[in-house]
Formats: structure tokens, sequence, C-alpha cells
């Protein structure tokens, strides 16, 4: 993985041979306990009064209570493989990690995350008081959550919060075993909601997981406290730990959290019905913006950001950009309640959405498919493109390489012309010629750009390659990386729907466009008007 690479799964110890990674981690750990403390004489703190010194120990005291309380629901989890792939796809020989995970019911049943037990052969579970147990695992790939069974009963199981009440600024706790040192605790606090990102793991069938709502924690979170518990002051469950944004593979103070209403509901279908099943209606659903809220005096809602033709969604008449209000007799507050609302909704049914287009409140029936069903006749009509097998070779001198899928801007556009450098609306000193162009290099997107670019599963577009110095695109602030998904008012899906919506595109027109950035964890949506010169 390279250097720059913001986000990282939080996974074990590593993944490491033997337990080399946990026994280096003694070596420095027993040193320091060896030495002698010598006594301290008590002095008075100056300037702090009675009262204030009360309620600083009071707080001091209400945390380690809190961290004594939890201690009993978080387990260690131990992972072994015989062999097999990492996360990136790397050949590995025997293999071990560790993990965490927290109690969820009394007779047994534990949560973790599907990253921490995927593609091990033996996972072996800790309880606080040092029993050891065999565990068998239940797992939903796509959301990163597993269940891991035990023989056990009398279990001391963690609370759940409504994690829909969380808000920023209010303190978190979170136990693992970062390292492999386990039942370690750490404070901080929400620090951010709804975030969304996306992880390359090789081991899955779609190559990435994503994550559509995080809560995000300053709570230092390590390898090693994947698939542990993320606790209010209550003493409830708020989260699962998941993943950290670092440059380094280390705590930068900016760690996720899968929040608890999602993962409560899919560790109870997982435990009733040994699987996962989703009904969809073929959407994707994105938050309003604090304005839009305002400017049509609701208190939350989904716009539908995207939609394809051949959904039940577009079939029974919702539109792109339709605010989403009510799916069932749930209410929505934001794309997560659309996204949780299909969990409970079975394919073959037909579900009510009602919906907001142009200030007017519509309901619409809409037929409930699977998801998986989904997604393969989706597949079909328009296959996603296969995976790069390689970066390095062509004339780059063997340099790895990772846009050469996208087609030169020359070559794609042939009477491409230069552009102003200042930027200014000023006229080129030569007429147009050939068709009106927007001044990018595109191609469709490719595993390879969804890894580099950061780009989710669910992102349809054209990724754009390169961008010419003073073209539409250029002014208006375009960068290689960002993916077009909407021109003039046609959805795009591939780089062969750019060409096609500018067909009738004339040079001096004004056209509309849509596009996303993902890199780095900073999801940005956009549209503009642009002069095409």
């Amino acid at each position: 993985m390279k250097a720059n690479k913001t986000l990282l799964i939080a996974m074990a110890a590593g993944v490491v041979l033997g337990g080399v990674g946990v026994a280096s981690m003694k070596s420095w750990v027993a040193p320091a306990l060896a030495q002698k403390i010598a006594p301290a004489n008590m002095r008075t703190i100056s300037n702090i009064s009675t009262e204030d010194m009360t309620a600083l120990k009071g707080l001091d005291g209400s945390f380690a209570s809190l961290a004594e309380f939890v201690a009993p629901t978080v387990v260690n989890i131990t992972s072994e493989g015989s062999g097999g792939t990492d996360m990136m796809g790397n050949r590995m020989g025997a293999v071990s990690g560790v993990g965490t995970g927290v109690i969820f019911r009394s007779d047994g049943w534990i949560i973790t995350n599907d990253h921490v037990v995927n593609g091990f052969d033996k996972v072996t579970v800790t309880l606080n008081d040092g029993r050891e147990f065999k565990g068998t695992v239940r797992q939903v790939n796509e959301s990163d959550i597993a269940v891991v069974k035990i023989d056990a009963t009398n279990l001391t199981a963690a609370s759940f919060a409504d994690s829909g009440k969380v808000r920023v600024g209010e303190f978190t706790m979170a136990v693992g075993s970062p390292f492999g040192l386990e039942n370690s605790v750490t404070f901080g606090h929400v620090s951010g909601l709804g975030r969304q990102n996306q992880i390359p793991d090789s081991r899955l069938k779609a190559q990435i997981r994503y994550y559509p709502d995080l809560i995000q924690t300053d709570a230092p979170i390590n390898q090693g406290n994947s698939g542990g518990p993320l606790f209010n002051i209550d003493g409830q469950v708020v989260g699962i730990n998941t993943a950290i944004a670092s440059s380094t593979g280390g705590s930068n103070g900016i760690g996720f959290a899968i929040p608890s209403n999602l993962v409560r509901t899919l560790a109870e279908m997982l435990i009733e019905k040994g699987k996962v099943t989703r009904g969809a209606i073929g959407l994707i659903p994105i938050d309003l913006k604090p304005f839009q809220k305002k400017d049509m005096n609701i208190d939350g809602g989904a716009v539908v950001y995207s939609l394809d033709n051949d959904t039940p969604a577009a079939k029974a008449g919702i539109k792109k950009d339709d605010v989403i209000v009510r799916v069932g007799n749930v209410p929505i507050k934001n794309q997560l309640d659309v996204r949780m609302a299909m969990y409970h909704i079975a394919p073959g049914s037909k579900v009510d959405v009602e919906v907001i287009r142009g200030g007017q409140h519509k309901t619409i029936g809409v037929n409930v498919v699977d998801s998986e069903d989904l997604m393969k006749e989706l597949d079909k009509k328009n296959p996603r493109p296969q995976q790069q097998q390689q970066f390095n070779g062509g004339n780059d001198g063997g340099q790895s390489d990772p846009f050469q899928e996208f087609p030169d801007i020359k070559r794609l556009f042939p009477n491409q012309r230069g552009g102003n450098d200042n930027g200014d609306d000023k006229q080129p000193s030569q007429p147009h010629t050939g068709p009106a162009r927007l001044g990018v290099g595109i191609s469709d997107i490719s595993d390879a750009a969804r890894s580099q670019f950061d780009i989710p599963a669910n992102v349809t577009g054209a990724v754009v390659g390169s961008v010419e110095k003073g073209s539409s695109a250029d002014i208006i602030g375009i960068e290689p990386g960002m993916v077009i998904q909407e021109l003039n008012g046609k959805t795009i899906r591939s780089a062969a729907d750019i060409k096609e919506a500018m067909k009738n595109v004339k040079w001096g027109d004004t056209v509309h466009i849509k596009y996303g950035r993902y890199a780095k964890g900073a999801t940005m949506q956009s549209e503009q008007d642009v002069k095409i010169r």
C-alpha cells in the first residue's frame, strides 16, 4: 500500500507470522515494569479550588468505573489460517491475527468485524476472565460484520445504544486488543458522523469493502481494535471499531466505527436466519444538506442521487433528485435510514415510498427485489470493467503506471485545442474545429481506478484520467480521479456515455455537469453549468 493511502483497515496485530508481532511488543513492555518506583511527596495543586478538585476526582472515578463496568463484555479474538492471501492479495504462508469482539447475547453470541475472521481456519475467543473457547463464524462480507458463536452461557452481554441519537462532541471509550495488548482502554469523543469510505480487500469478490455511514472518533484505535466496541458514557455500544485514517498504520487520532443500529440489525439476522437477506429497489440515496432541509422546511430525508432506468424504483416512477421521506412505515431522516429499511422488507413484496418532488408529496408503490439478484442483472447490462492484471510495462520504463488504461487526450479528441493559461473568458484567437469537447481524458471505472482514487463500489460514471490546461473542465476545477456522473441531464455510466452526451453540444453552448471526488475519505459532490470553450 502506498505511503499516502489514508484509510487502512485496523486489523489484528498486523496479521503476523507465528507470534512475532506480539512477542516484540512484550520486549519493550517488560523493562518498563522492572523499574523501581520511588515514593513521591504529596504536593497541593496550586490555583485549583477544593470544589474543582472534587469534580475532577469524580470525573476520574467515573471513567475508571465505566471501564470496569464494560470489561466483562469485551473479548479477545485470535484467528489462525493455513495460508492464502491477505487483504491486499499478497500470498502468505501460515498466518495468525488478533482482533476484538463484544458479547451480544449471554448464550455465547459475539459480534466482531468480518475482516477479523474472514478466510481463517480457526477462531479462538478469550473472555475477560481468561476462559478460551473455539468459535464458529457467520458473516456479512459487504457490511464487515460477523457473529461468532461459542459454547458458553450466562455471559455478560453489552447494551447497545441508538446510534441515530449520537451527537458530535460526546465522550467515547474504545476497548480492545491493540497490537495484541488485551483489555486496553482509550478515551475520546465523537469527532464526526456520516463518514463514507471504501477499503480494498482482495479476499472479497467485489475486491472492496464499502462503508456508507461511519462514526468518527478521536479515541485512539490501532491494529487489533477491529471488531471491538465503542462505548458512550452510559456503557452502551454506539459502534464497532473498524478502521483508522493513517499514513503509517498507527493511530493518528481519526478512527471509524460502524453504527450500532446497523450492527444490531445484521447480528440479529445472522443469529435468527443464518444469513442476511436485503431487499432492493435500485437507487443510491445521499443525505440532504442543511440548507436543503431549511429550504424545504423538513427535518430530514434522503435525496435520490442516482438510479438506473431498469431498476424497480425507476420503473415505478421515482426520479433522480426526488427526496425520500418515508419507506413503508419508516420515516426517513437520512440515507442510512433508507438502507436500513431495506433489511426489513422482504424481496418479492411491494412497498410504498413517499417522496417530495417540486414541493409536492407523492406516494409511489415499488416492487422490492433481492439485492444480489438486482446487482447481477445490472452487471449483465453494464458489465464492470475487468481488473487490470498489472500496472507496469508499456513504455514507462517498467515504472508503476496505474493510468495506462486512460486514453491520451489527443488520441481520444484528435482536434483538442490549447486553452488560455489565465483561465479568463477570452475567446481563442483561432476558430474551433471539430466537435465540442470538455477537455478531459476519460475512462470506465476500473478496479484499479477505484483503488487509486477511493471510488466506492456503488459509484458509477466515467473517471477523469487527465485534464487539459485551460479547458472548460479545468476552469471549473475538475481534476484527475474525479467521477463524472451526469451531463446535461443524462446519467453517465461509462466513458462512451460522455461521448454520446456531447454529440449535440456545440462550441459556446452551456452544459450542466455533475461530478464527485472520493479520494482520501473527503467525499465531495458538485454540479455546475459550464460554457464549452
